[in-house]
């Protein structure tokens, strides 16, 4: 059942050969041979040429069935129509303007008209941007500095908030107290003293955390974790009902999430975010962040006037080509996309469960709009400990049989839909789910 490790990674490696040579290459002036750390996969990155529609094309000659869509951002899939029209429209006005464009507020109501938590909204270059600056946003609002998020969330590469991303013997849901761990060294200690750390899904010992620490809570950031864990709609609600009974503010995470509906995770759970951080497929492929909220809120970002003691700004933020492309992507976003996309993640889904059934392999999926997540595991999928008590052994070799099949699926994301996908799609990556398992 499912060839060896070794035995994968040498069939790997003889048809990938050029992908292997550029590797070996870029290591002598890139760090691990890539430029950025999500690039590296074991054994090594696959070098892609060309991405159209929901396939991708790498500098081997194959070709993949894209289902990591560039870390969950491509949802309208590669080389979009209306989106090439816009950015090669917006490209011929010029790079980058130095002032502002008409589009800042055409996207603006394109947010607006979407979210009911959302009256104003400010651009920046990425999720990470955007949580550190709605970090600094709700220090400088509430003049209180502790910041609370829960155990396994990741809000970006942010010194506020980057603690707590693996399961460790100091971070379960099992403990009143949560010790703040540090995600990687060279963070500055002062910021442990700024954090706290929730269990995700346990409500009671939520509530009995933040109630003690009140009076320093400037915010809970919260992930809702749509098609990778399984929260139940109450406890945002909880947390929604909590912050706002405490006077402490609530901000949402929608940089992957906003993808499960086209009001995003805020929509599904109906509820309504003091501030909320997108990415992502905001962008329509293109570098991007973003922080909307009510004005009473957005207001501290406001220079047009007296200074409010914040200002946020970068050379990049909101420009122009970056607006096109995300204006076209959530003009082109209809309810019939996320219908269709849905539609596919619900087969995927159950087909996923029958085959690991039929195999007797102990399986927990969990999916929501167009992300589809594999747990070898028996336990329900709550909280970031019982993800972790999947089969990772396992399913590594599952997921590099299926690269060698032409499935692309390689960031931990699980299995991220685009709109060009259909039914075809999904069937043959059920069919060779089969096959792998069963391949010696």
């Amino acid at each position: 059942m499912v060839k060896s490790l070794e035995k994968l990674q040498k069939e790997f490696q003889k048809v990938n050969p050029k992908s292997f040579n550029e590797w070996e290459r870029n290591k002598k002036t890139l760090p691990g041979g890539v430029i950025k750390g999500a690039y590296f996969s074991s054994p090594y990155p696959i070098y892609i040429s060309k991405a159209e529609g929901c396939k991708l094309f790498d500098i081997d000659d194959k070709e993949y069935t894209d289902f990591s869509n560039h870390h969950t951002a491509m949802i309208l899939g590669h080389s979009h129509p209306a989106v090439i029209k816009a950015v090669q429209e917006a490209v011929n006005n010029g790079l980058a303007l130095s002032a502002p464009s008409i589009l800042e507020g055409k996207i603006a109501h394109e947010f607006i008209e979407r979210f009911p938590s959302i009256e104003q909204i400010r651009y920046t270059n990425s999720g990470t941007e955007s949580s550190i600056t709605a970090a600094r946003m709700v220090r400088a609002i509430t003049g209180k500095s502790k910041i609370a998020k829960f155990a396994g969330n990741y809000h970006g590469f942010n010194d506020s908030l980057e603690f707590n991303l693996a399961v460790s013997p100091n971070s379960t849901s099992n403990s009143e107290f949560i010790e703040p761990v540090p995600a990687w060294s060279g963070m500055p200690q002062y910021g442990e003293k700024n954090i706290i750390i929730l269990p995700m899904n346990d409500p009671e010992t939520v509530e009995m955390i933040v109630r003690e620490n009140k009076n320093e809570l400037a915010a809970i950031f919260f992930d809702g974790k749509p098609g990778i864990l399984d929260i139940p709609i109450e406890f945002t609600k909880f947390l929604r009902k909590l912050t706002s009974e405490l006077g402490i503010l609530f901000v949402m995470d929608e940089v992957i999430s906003f993808r499960s509906s086209r009001t995003g995770y805020q929509g599904i759970a109906d509820v309504i975010p003091d501030i909320s951080i997108f990415g992502k497929i905001v962008g329509g492929g293109m570098p991007v962040g973003a922080i909307g909220g009510a004005t009473k809120f957005m207001n501290i970002l406001d220079n047009s006037g007296p200074s409010t003691g914040l200002s946020q700004s970068g050379t990049f933020a909101g420009n122009h080509v970056t607006l096109a492309a995300g204006l076209a992507t959530m003009q082109n976003l209809t309810p019939q996309v996320y219908t269709h996309l849905d539609q596919l993640r619900e087969k995927l889904h159950n087909g996923i469960v029958d085959i690991f059934k039929n195999y007797n392999i102990p399986c927990k999926v969990v999916s929501k709009g167009s992300i589809v997540n594999t747990y070898l595991t028996d336990k329900p999928i709550t909280n970031f400990e019982a993800a972790s008590a999947s089969d990772k052994d396992l399913w590594e070799r599952i997921m590099l049989s299926l690269l060698l099949k032409g499935i692309y699926a390689r960031d931990g994301m699980g299995f991220v839909l685009s709109e060009p996908m259909g039914v075809k799609d999904i069937d043959n990556l059920l069919e060779n789910l089969t096959y792998v398992i069963n391949e010696n």
